[in-house]
């Protein structure tokens, strides 16, 4: 247990420093590019650990995993809301949560499939543990043929390149309304971008050199903490990224097997296979997500979940407290607390799976957006490589206390959800709004906004398309 755990807390703790460079990487190289790179991590983190010959490179090998599924939880996630529609930018977000599901299972059932080369006792095959890594490389070669963000294409003034990407990403001709529109609002954002970044240079950047760039960097980060509303957002999304993870989702996943037998479960392989019902549910569950959550909305679907495995944790502490000691003579009792902690996983991948991705993703400014979802994604992580390392010594402790914990917690997010604004049906433009910003910063951008779209056409475009 205690080397499980480790190397739980290591990929984690990977992942949080994999999220907090991403946000550069994604500005500095583009965000496919951003994508690509953390793939190299994770090149590099499927070599050490296939090769591994003693524990030191495992564990290394598991760091640089962990730093590259870190870096791609916030590129995927960036990537996802910049070449979205903004109609249907909800359902595409959710995909991500979609994707990694899917992946999950896949990898779960080559695991359980592996751990029968040469048998499951003392005589079993390396190759049980070291074939599953492979599947790895497939992600790399498949980004490449992703089309980059526009956004990025135009900030490098590779205009063409972007209109070719639009027309790949809509499936329109270059010259349809929808395709145009797209455009020259990608075109007036970059012009906005470009003059914010102006306004933040250091005035002495020709002669302080790097000192002048961190200067620069400094304010662009500091711009987060700036106004009341710009802290609201850091923390609304660093507070829900936190329950995310304290709602107990991870130490399901983790240490799901483990907690099977706890329930009763006898057996590496009927614990296995019940662990592999989690990957599959949550994967049939986050489609309903993925395709009414711009309809239903982000806040009610975040409540009813919460809510939801709050009371499915309450019942596993009172299957588990009633019966933790003589779950052999009351299998039916184990079997029901598993079916909850399906239903559990259930209401996970319908809500606080996918929404906190889609909503810490468009609640930032534009000029701030790729930091800001940096900035919440390392809560995720970090908070789950606690999660990671509590959870052992709570199930040995605490035993069904640990269900009496996490329940806590959900409900305690839920209520905190009832104080979060609803982003469902507004624009990303319309975030400053939602979270009440209407200091002097943000009428200033509105305007240089409206100034911006009248000189690229953009204003003119709509009228003649009116006629």
């Amino acid at each position: 247990m205690r080397g499980l755990m480790c190397l739980c807390k290591i990929l984690n703790l990977g992942a949080w420093l994999g999220t907090m460079q991403n946000g550069w990487a994604s500005e500095k190289f583009g965000r496919r590019r951003s994508i690509t790179f953390a793939c190299l991590f994770l090149f590099l983190g499927t070599a050490l650990q296939t090769g591994a010959r003693n524990p030191a490179f495992l564990f290394v090998g598991r760091f640089f995993t962990g730093f590259g599924v870190g870096a791609l939880s916030v590129g995927t996630s960036l990537y996802n809301t910049e070449i979205s529609p903004s109609s249907i930018r909800g359902s595409v977000g959710s995909l991500f949560q979609l994707s990694t599901e899917l992946g999950m299972l896949v990898a779960f059932w080559i695991d359980f499939g592996t751990n029968y080369i040469g048998g499951t006792g003392e005589g079993q095959s390396e190759a049980a543990w070291r074939i599953p890594l492979i599947p790895g490389i497939l992600l790399a070669i498949r980004i490449l043929f992703a089309p980059e963000s526009p956004r990025w294409l135009v900030s490098m003034s590779r205009n063409d390149e972007a209109l070719a990407a639009l027309v790949s990403l809509r499936g329109r001709p270059a010259e349809s309304d929808e395709v145009q529109m797209e455009y020259l609002e990608i075109l007036g954002q970059h012009k906005f971008e470009s003059e914010l970044v102006e306004l933040e240079k250091d005035p002495q950047a020709s002669t302080t050199g790097w000192r002048a760039s961190l200067s620069t960097a400094w304010k662009q980060w500091s711009y987060l903490f700036q106004t009341p509303a710009n802290r609201r957002r850091i923390l609304v999304g660093v507070v829900l990224m936190f329950f995310q993870q304290w709602n107990g989702i991870n130490a399901v996943l983790f240490y799901a097997p483990t907690i099977f037998q706890e329930l009763g479960l006898s057996g590496t392989t009927v614990s296995l296979l019940a662990t592999g019902v989690v990957g599959i549910v949550m994967l049939i569950a986050t489609v309903p997500t993925v395709l009414y959550l711009d309809r239903v909305g982000r806040k009610p679907t975040l409540i009813v979940g919460a809510l939801a495995m709050g009371v499915c944790h309450a019942i596993i502490a009172g299957l588990s407290g009633s019966y933790q000691d003589s779950w052999l003579t009351h299998k039916a009792a184990g079997w029901v607390a598993c079916v909850f902690v399906w239903i559990y996983s259930v209401a996970f991948a319908m809500s606080f799976g996918p929404v906190s991705w889609v909503f810490c993703a468009e609640i930032f400014p534009l000029r701030s957006r790729s930091k800001g979802l940096s900035l919440t994604a390392s809560s995720s992580w970090a908070n789950s490589f606690i999660v990671g390392m509590a959870t052992p010594s709570m199930l040995a402790n605490l035993r069904f206390g640990t269900y009496i914990f996490f329940a806590g917690w959900c409900f305690l997010g839920a209520a905190f959800c009832c104080f979060i604004p609803e982003t469902a049906g507004h624009s990303l433009e319309d975030m400053d709004v939602a979270f009440g910003d209407s200091g002097k910063d943000s009428e200033e951008d509105k305007e240089r906004m409206a100034r911006i779209n009248a000189e690229i056409g953009y204003d003119r475009y709509l009228l003649q398309k009116a006629q």
